[in-house]
Order: structure tokens, then sequence, then C-alpha cells
């Protein structure tokens, strides 16, 4: 007859550890993939309206305490000037800033523009009901955290410089915004 030992004690706890080490390895690992609180939104469009959208949802992700970003690329870089500037730039480069918005308060709506008094019927309407407009909701963004990026590659392929952006936009590639929405909750391109 075969005779079979029981465990001893200190060969149960043994096994207990290593049992515990690979759930914590599996929980690391897990936890190593988990969505981090944060929110990227990648703002491609300069239209009133989608610039609006965007903004209004990185406040309110602010609010739910999430960590917030917003790419502005192509079109959307024009969001973010503070002036339009011809000095050090080609000729194409200047014909580039000149059909640009020159700051957020010139953007055109993509729908119901109206010969450009659309944006300024929005904002009326905006103002009875007591709802922010996108230039009062980029210039709060800093207040509430939110981080504003432009892309370096549209900003040179329009010809803007860093000092024609509004203060505290920063500028990152597309590979590093990517990186960081990888790791996000939520990601919306706009």
């Amino acid at each position: 007859m075969l005779s079979v030992e029981a465990p001893t004690e200190s060969g149960r706890v043994a096994q207990l550890e290593r049992e515990v080490a690979q759930l914590t390895s599996r929980l690391d690992a897990l936890d190593q993939r988990m969505p981090l609180n944060q929110a990227c939104f990648c703002l491609l469009s300069g239209d009133y309206e989608r610039v609006m959208a965007a903004l209004m949802m990185a406040h309110m992700a602010a609010a739910l305490e999430m960590d917030v970003t917003i790419f502005f690329t192509f079109w959307g870089v024009q969001a973010i000037r503070k002036s339009r500037s011809y000095r050090g730039k080609s000729v194409i480069e200047k014909a580039m800033a000149r059909m640009l918005k020159r700051d957020i308060g010139q953007l055109s709506s993509g729908k119901f523009n109206f010969g450009g008094m659309g944006p300024v019927i929005f904002e009326h309407l905006m103002r009875q009901k007591n709802i922010a407009t996108p230039a009062e909701l980029l210039e709060g963004a800093g207040l509430a955290r939110i981080r504003l990026s432009a892309c370096m590659t549209s900003a040179e392929v329009f010809g803007i410089s860093p000092d024609e952006l509004i203060p505290g936009v920063t500028q990152c590639g597309a590979a590093e915004f990517v990186e960081q929405a990888s790791r996000s909750r939520i990601c919306l391109f706009i």
C-alpha cells in the first residue's frame, strides 16, 4: 500500500506564499494596463462649435477631477493663437498666417456661419443663457488645470512660432500625445 504524507505546516505556508506572489505579480500586470483617471481630447478642427465642444467637455472632465489634456492639431492650432506674426516667415508661411484665424475670437462656424455672423449669433445666445463662450472657456482652462498642448508638426507646417501661442500652451509631438491617450479613461477625436 502506498502511503501519502500530509504536507507539513511549513510546506503549506511555503505553497501559499508562492501562490500569493503569483497573484500579486498578476495584479501588478493588470494594474499597469488599467486606464488612468484622465481624459484626452484631440482637436483637429478649428470650427467654432467643435472648439466649443472640446473645451466644454474638457471642463466637465476637470470638474470630475480627471487630469485633462487637449491636443490641438492641424486646424485646431488656430484656437490657441494669441496673435499673428509675419516676422521671419517665408512667403508661403506668411500666406498661411494670413489665411488662418488670428485667435479664438475669429473662428468660423462649420454650420450656420451666415457670412461670419454665426459665431456672433451663437455668442449672443450663449450670453443670454449664461453659457461660457469658447474664449471664456479657453481663458479658464488654466484655472481648471486643463493642459493645452499644440502639435509641434502642425505648428511647424503652418509656420506658427511658440511666441504666437497663448501663455501656458506646451508643444508636444503626436507620439507623446498618443502614448498619454493610450492610458486614458476617455479619449475623443474632434
